[in-house]
């Protein structure tokens, strides 16, 4: 978006899904690293990915050696600016096949029950807890708590190259969560070592996870122009920025607020900022995107979405920088929202967009595009802008709140697990691209006319299961014949 060039190690050393990436790979291409600027994601690094970073594969002394590589980088480029990001391992497990969710959604209860009785005192809790613990194996859950006990070591270690001045920046992102569980005293005690080590200024803890490598590099483009953008926040109601999204920790205003500062922005009132972050919260707990009914069927929901577009019309009219995140319901947009937006001819009017998995990974991929293009008003490739927004379009509307629920009939029918899909995912793929066609097209179309780019995209399903696609760019998309 704004003309920089993003070095990466060789896409076969990151892994691929429950296979971990290359560790000794990334490892020398960090101690090897030439650029000035450097974003690192621990996980990767240590572990082999996300995914590998809650299995017990790797040992506490391997993963703690491994973090040397940026102390070795620090040492032969001390002119390097590093930021860095961990996660605070989520409550549960990944779920690979359809037989994991039952023993995931046990762990997640587990976590939760344990920490009601153990921190909060609540002894009515105790039965509940010891009969989830019954129904868990207990060498599965004795692997999770030690998997638990060595990121929560890295952590700490990771802390400590803070303190050492290796790390410039460092966020430790809490993945998929709660409001209670036993990561709040993993978290209260990284708080605690950040107070210790006098870092407040360049450590923070906060929701999410999957955003992160987005939001570090906004905020080296800022850090690299000397800019702070202003972001405002507009909540489309109070009271739905005092809720506390569906697999977090906090409140939505804490994680609209931390996830600014990351980027490398400051929070701001909408009279005095560089851009406006519209924020459609949820209306009460936040549901999952398969709970929403068809549009026209939630009026208190269509009527909020009708005032956040009048505010989006406003905000356009007066010529300001501004992005919208949907986080209504976790796992895709809101189907009043963009419908509201499409009969008002709104969308091609944004700025920034996203409306997918939680609310911190909307929140994260919005606050980060608002502050590419507020820090780089006079370098903005506009083609690259708009061809983000119509990729978010199509995921987290397109397929997220539309094809998928008709993807997971599908594979109902034909047998198929929708988390591994195995020899149906080359079906499952074709069924999903051309179902996401039309969709596709008209977004691709519309949102790229105003700058002459030409409409392409290459769907497929990277991890071979439903819950996710990855967009490409290889050939023109043509007008699909059932285009309306």
């Amino acid at each position: 978006m704004v003309g920089q060039q993003i070095a990466m190690p060789p896409r076969e050393a990151l892994g691929w899904f429950t296979r971990p990436g290359d560790c000794d790979a990334v490892a020398e291409w960090v101690r090897s690293a030439s650029s000035r600027r450097v974003g690192i994601a621990l996980d990767m690094l240590c572990y082999g990915g996300l995914v590998a970073s809650r299995a017990a594969a790797v040992e506490l002394a391997a993963a703690l050696e491994r973090l040397n590589a940026l102390r070795e980088l620090r040492s032969r480029r001390g002119d390097a600016v590093i930021f860095a990001f961990s996660t605070i391992t989520r409550l549960g497990k990944t779920v690979a096949c359809a037989s994991d969710l039952q023993e995931h959604l046990l762990l997640r209860s587990y976590c939760q029950l344990l920490d009601r009785v153990e921190r909060l005192g609540e002894q009515e809790a105790r039965i509940e807890l010891e009969r989830t613990q019954r129904r868990l194996d207990p060498e599965r859950l004795s692997d999770y708590m030690a998997v638990r006990r060595r990121n929560h070591a890295v952590n700490r270690a990771s802390l400590q190259l803070v303190a050492e001045r290796v790390i410039d920046y460092l966020v430790l992102a809490q993945e998929d969560a709660a409001p209670v569980g036993i990561h709040i005293p993993e978290q209260i005690a990284l708080r605690d070592q950040i107070d210790e080590y006098r870092i407040a200024d360049r450590a923070t803890i906060t929701c999410g996870a999957d955003e992160m490598t987005m939001m570090l590099t906004a905020r080296h483009m800022a850090d690299e122009v000397g800019m702070a953008p202003g972001i405002a926040a507009d909540f489309s109601a109070q009271r739905g920025a005092d809720v506390v999204p569906a697999f977090e920790s906090e409140p939505l205003r804490e994680t609209v607020r931390s996830h600014i500062e990351i980027v490398g922005g400051r929070p701001a009132l909408p009279a005095d900022c560089d851009a406006i972050l519209f924020v459609h919260a949820p209306i009460g707990t936040q549901p999952d995107i398969s709970e929403a009914p068809p549009p026209g069927q939630a009026p208190s929901l269509a009527m909020q979405a009708e005032s956040v577009v009048d505010r989006v019309e406003a905000a356009a009219a007066a010529g300001r920088l501004f992005g919208l995140a949907d986080v209504a319901y976790c796992n895709g947009a809101d189907p009043e929202l963009i419908a509201a937006l499409e009969r008002r001819n709104a969308l091609s009017q944004l700025g920034a967009f996203a409306g997918w998995n939680t609310a911190a990974n909307t929140l994260g991929t919005v606050v980060s595009q608002l502050c590419m293009m507020a820090s780089h008003t006079t370098s903005l490739h506009q083609e690259s802008v708009r061809r983000f927004l119509a990729a978010r379009l199509m995921d987290d509307y397109g397929y997220q709140s539309c094809v998928r629920r008709a993807a997971l009939s599908y594979a109902e029918q034909i047998g198929a697990d929708p988390f591994c899909l195995g020899e149906a995912s080359r079906d499952l793929e074709s069924f999903v691209s051309t179902e996401l066609e039309p969709l596709a097209y008209r977004y691709v179309s519309q949102l790229l006319a105003a700058c002459g780019g030409s409409p392409s995209a290459r769907i497929t399903l990277p991890w071979g299961r439903l819950f996710e696609i990855e967009i490409g760019s290889p050939s023109p998309l043509e007008a699909p014949k059932n285009l309306q």
